[in-house]
């Protein structure tokens, strides 16, 4: 009985894992660089020396503060990059690899 109740919990924190797995605190640029979390838009952008594929400006919500944010999504190799700028700073650093073969299961092999 208890453990149908941990069932849900259980599910969102295995969801939160698997996010978590596709952020990093740094990465390499393909020059050598490193960018961190923390670091300046104008670092960011003066290591990187890459225009980003795409851009995207959304609206972050916590509790009653509000802040523009924007996403620069970078495609280095086989690696997809998104980059979040919050208040000139790197806050968030995601990374999808285009390699890995995502199965839909809907999709019959």
């Amino acid at each position: 009985m208890r453990l149908k109740g941990l069932l849900p919990f259980i599910f969102i924190s295995a969801m939160g894992f698997a996010h978590a797995a596709n952020e990093t605190s740094s990465i390499r640029t393909p020059a050598g660089q490193i960018i961190s979390l923390g670091d300046s838009f104008t670092d960011m952008e003066n290591r990187m020396k890459l225009s980003p594929t795409s851009m995207i400006t959304h609206e972050i919500i916590e509790g009653k503060n509000s802040a523009l944010a924007m996403d620069y999504r970078y495609e280095i190799e086989n690696m997809i990059y998104t980059i979040t700028i919050i208040n000139d700073q790197v806050k968030k650093i995601e990374w999808l690899n285009t390699d890995q073969d995502i199965k839909d299961p809907l999709k019959k092999s």
